[in-house]
C-alpha cells in the first residue's frame, strides 16, 4: 500500500516541519509511531499523519515531524524512516487515496476465464461498502452500540470484557476468559487482575467498580475514547452498508445479484450494472445515518427500513449517552471504482505446486477499502 498526498501542497520551505516517507511491514501504525516518537525522545501527538495503513502489508505513508527535532533517519529490519523535504503539518484527512499492489495465489487454470471478467468488470466499480477491518468490535453480528442504545448494558460489557479476537495477547485473553466464566463475581475478578499483575487500566478501573456496586451503564466512562468511538462507528457503518444494499436493488435485477458473506451480514455485488445505472451511480452518494438529521424522500424511506429490521427508531440512536460519542452526519460515494487498473496476467504460483498467482495494481480515493476490490475480482471462485 502506497499513500497519495498533494506533495506540492504538502512540502514548503518554509513549513515548521519536516515530511518523511514511513516504510512498515507487518507493523500495526500507531506502534510504528509510538516507536518512533519513543526513539526520538517526539510527543507523539506531534508527528503528523494522514491516515492508518494496514497492518500486515508493506505500506508507504508519509509523516511529518517538527524542525525542532533535526533531520531523522531511521532504517530497520521491517521500519523505515526517510528525510523527504521541509513541509506544513500533516493531520487526518489530507490523505487523496492509496495505491495497492496485491497478489492473490492459489488460483487454478480453470478459473482464469471467469477472474478474468470480473477484473474488466471492475470498470463499472463495486459497492462502496466499509468492510472487516471495521468490525474487529463486533462478535456473533453483535455491535456494542446497538446494545447500549437498546438498554442492554450489561450484555454490551459482557462483549468488551470477554470476547477476544485470536491476535490479541495471551494474557488478555486469558483474562477474558475468567471474566466470563466468574461473570458477576467482580471480588474474584479483582484478585485475578492483581495476581496476574494486569497493567490495563480498562479492565483495572472497571472491574474495581464493578466490586464497589457501580452499574455496567456507569462503568463505560472508563473505557478509552477512542474505543467508544469505534463502537459507535462501527454500528453506524453496518447501518450505511444496508442501506446501500438497498439503494442498489433498484438498479440491480435479482438475476444479476451475488451474496458474500462478512461477520455483520452479507455483502450484495452485482454481476452487471447497465450504463444508465453506472451514469446514476458513480458520483452519486449517500448519508451516514444521525439522529439530528431531518432526511427525506427515498432517502428518508430507505432509511427508515433498516432502522425498522433492526427494531430501533432514528431518535433511538440518540442513547448512547455512557459513550460519550454520537453518530455523526457524513456523505459517502455509493460506488468505489478503482483508477488504473494493471495486471501483469497469471504466472506459476512459487508457493503452490500446479497452481498460479496474479498481482493486481490499482489506486481508490481516501476511505474504500482494496479487500473490497479484490472481493468482486475473485467473485464466484471457489
Amino acid at each position: 500500500v502506497e499513500e497519495i498526498i498533494d506533495l506540492d501542497k504538502t512540502i514548503n520551505e518554509d513549513g515548521e516541519c519536516y515530511l518523511y516517507k514511513l516504510t512498515k511491514r507487518n507493523i500495526e501504525n500507531l506502534k510504528a509511531l509510538s516507536y518512533i516518537a519513543k526513539t526520538f525522545k517526539i510527543p507523539l501527538k506531534e508527528i503528523g499523519y494522514c491516515g492508518l495503513k494496514d497492518r500486515h502489508a508493506l505500506t508507504t505513508q508519509y509523516i511529518t515531524i517538527p524542525k525542532k527535532y533535526g533531520i531523522l533517519k531511521l532504517d530497520e529490519k521491517n521500519l523505515k524512516l526517510e528525510y523527504v523535504a521541509p513541509s506544513n503539518p500533516l493531520k487526518i484527512g489530507d490523505l487523496v487515496g492509496n495505491k495497492f499492489g496485491i497478489t492473490v495465489r492459489d488460483i487454478k487454470p480453470e478459473d482464469f476465464l471467469k477472474i478474468s471478467d470480473n477484473i474488466k468488470a471492475l470498470d463499472y466499480g463495486v459497492p462502496n461498502y466499509f468492510d472487516s477491518q471495521r468490525f474487529g468490535s463486533v462478535f456473533d453480528r453483535k455491535f456494542i452500540a446497538k446494545e447500549v442504545i437498546l438498554g442492554n448494558y450489561e450484555e454490551a460489557l459482557k462483549i468488551l470484557l470477554t470476547r477476544y479476537k485470536k491476535s490479541e495477547k495471551k494474557i488478555i485473553k486469558d483474562l477474558k476468559r475468567y471474566i466470563a466464566k466468574n461473570w458477576g463475581d467482580w471480588k474474584s475478578c479483582a484478585k485475578y487482575i492483581e495476581k496476574n499483575n494486569i497493567k490495563s487500566k480498562m479492565f483495572v478501573n472497571i472491574i474495581n467498580a464493578l466490586n464497589k456496586g457501580k452499574s455496567y451503564k456507569e462503568v463505560f466512562k472508563y473505557v478509552d475514547d477512542r474505543l467508544r468511538k469505534i463502537f459507535v462507528s462501527a454500528y453506524q457503518s453496518y447501518l450505511w452498508n444496508e442501506c446501500i444494499k438497498e439503494v442498489l436493488k433498484d438498479y440491480v435485477d435479482e438475476k444479476d445479484r451475488y451474496y458474500l458473506e462478512y461477520e455483520c451480514g452479507e455483502f450484495m455485488f452485482y454481476k452487471e450494472l447497465d450504463n444508465e445505472a453506472f451514469d446514476k451511480l458513480k458520483d452519486a452518494k449517500f448519508p451516514t445515518i444521525a439522529p439530528d438529521v431531518e432526511y427525506k424522500g427515498e432517502v428518508k424511506e430507505i432509511i427508515d427500513k433498516v432502522l425498522e429490521n433492526e427494531g430501533i427508531e432514528l431518535k433511538d440512536l440518540e442513547n448512547i449517552d455512557c459513550l460519550n460519542c454520537k453518530f455523526l452526519f457524513n456523505e459517502r460515494k455509493i460506488l468505489c471504482i478503482p483508477k488504473d487498473i494493471k495486471t501483469c496476467g497469471f504466472k506459476p504460483d512459487e508457493l503452490n505446486n500446479g497452481k498460479y498467482k496474479i498481482t493486481l495494481e490499482f489506486e481508490l480515493n481516501k476511505g474504500s477499502y482494496a479487500t473490497m476490490i479484490i472481493k468482486r475480482a475473485f467473485l464466484d471462485i471457489k
